[in-house]
């Protein structure tokens, strides 16, 4: 079964509601209008929905073996982009084609502790290491500070994480099970990229038509957007990946301009990941160059040491 991707929503603390047709029990999570259409456009399908916290909602619907998890961030951030008379059409899109998704891949059942057939089937993608998900542990590891990559199985109409019950049945460790997902996600096809020069920075654009963008950051270096220094990298949202090579001291105009980018992207969403910007070179794995978090009145950022060192070797060349 999948799982429904998100991540923290905006609610108020404040006890568990339990929604059958029309009930709320309650009234401070039932305050929440974006909450009372999900509610309503769920029971139209059938399901019963649980609030488990302002996070998370599952529904359920009578001769199901398990509820289905769905998470409200990215459907907060979809709505927050259209006026009100328009959430409805939103909720409405975004319910019915998680349920047919997840009907349609249960129908579709898949021998998921076999791993010839689920090998070809991997992939990967990265997430925030704060990512949350529903019962059960997932396939996970550190790319770099404030990064996740996970392992997901790419069905046809959907991708599932893939659970560390799940690999246990497989004849293989972890690490070769990414190896796998990796080939196969470079099996897909490169990324496209578009550059443009803003304030004498390059900034290159890599994206595509995959739902697996964010997994090239790993080897970021295989396209034409390096420095002599490699290259400032960051990765906002699903589906984009940012890159501005490191040439001297033109690195501050590129982090600058990143971190903006980054954020921006960040703040909107969907399917937010990061804002914070990562440096790549060769032969070593993603690096932290700086953590962004808001401030009183401008964003905040932590340059770590590594970069920091980077930048007084830069300053005496």
């Amino acid at each position: 079964m999948g799982t429904f991707e998100g991540a923290p929503a905006v609610l108020e603390a404040g006890g568990v509601l339990e929604a059958g047709p029309g009930e709320w029990v309650d009234r401070s999570i039932a305050d929440d209008p974006l909450l009372a259409l999900l509610v309503t456009v769920v029971e139209q399908h059938g399901y019963q929905c649980r609030i488990i916290s302002g996070d998370q909602v599952e529904i359920t619907r009578p001769g199901r073996d398990a509820p289905l998890q769905m998470w409200l961030t990215n459907l907060r951030q979809w709505v927050a982009r259209e006026p009100r008379e328009e959430w409805a059409a939103v909720v409405s899109d975004f319910v019915g084609s998680l349920i047919a998704t997840t009907e349609v891949d249960e129908e579709d059942e898949l021998d998921l502790e076999d791993y010839g057939l689920v090998r070809p089937l991997l992939r990967t993608r990265l997430y925030a290491d704060d990512f949350q998900v529903g019962p059960g542990e997932i396939v996970r590891r550190p790319v770099a500070p404030g990064l996740i990559e996970i392992l997901v199985v790419d069905r046809p109409t959907s991708l599932m994480l893939v659970r560390a019950d799940m690999a246990a049945a497989w004849p293989v460790s972890a690490d070769e099970a990414f190896r796998a997902a990796y080939d196969n996600v470079r099996r897909d096809g490169p990324l496209e990229v578009e550059s443009e020069l803003f304030d004498g920075v390059r900034l290159s654009t890599l994206h595509g038509e995959t739902a697996y963008v964010t997994a090239h950051a790993v080897w970021v270096g295989d396209y034409p957007v390096t420095g002599p220094e490699g290259v400032l990298v960051t990765v906002p949202v699903q589906g984009v990946i940012h890159a501005a090579p490191i040439r001297g001291m033109d690195v501050l105009n590129a982090m600058d301009l990143l971190i903006k980018i980054a954020w921006s992207g960040y703040q909107e969403g969907p399917r937010s990941v990061s804002p914070n910007v990562y440096w790549w070179q060769e032969g070593t794995p993603l690096l932290l160059a700086g953590a962004v978090e808001p401030g009183e009145e401008s964003l905040s950022v932590k340059i770590t040491a590594e970069f920091q060192d980077l930048l007084e070797r830069l300053a005496q060349d």
